[in-house]
């Protein structure tokens, strides 16, 4: 399993609830038709940031999303959730879980 850790903060007047809306609709209209997707989670941390975790199958699904993104639905909105120069990502390939 390969997964992207996503790490940012909201844009100024985007309520957590906004973000929740927007994301379950990228997901249902984009993320679920695309090979490899398995799930997105976000997470709060303890200073209200976010970070969310996006698991795929394999390293070159998720590559593959990067290329697709121009296709996702109301991409303006997903992306003015978002507050511009916070976003950072790494990804983790899984080597165990127990």
């Amino acid at each position: 399993m390969y997964k992207d850790l996503i790490s940012y903060e909201l844009a100024d007047n985007v309520s957590e609830e906004k973000l929740r809306e927007v994301a379950s609709e990228i997901v249902n209209s984009w993320m679920k038709k695309l090979p490899g997707f398995i799930s997105w989670e976000i997470n709060k941390t303890a200073d209200n940031n976010y970070t969310d975790i996006v698991c795929w199958e394999n390293q070159e699904s998720a590559k593959n999303a990067e290329t697709e993104m121009t296709k996702i639905p109301n991409a303006a909105e997903w992306y003015g959730c978002y507050k511009q120069g916070t976003i950072s990502s790494i990804g983790l390939h899984s080597v165990e879980s127990f």
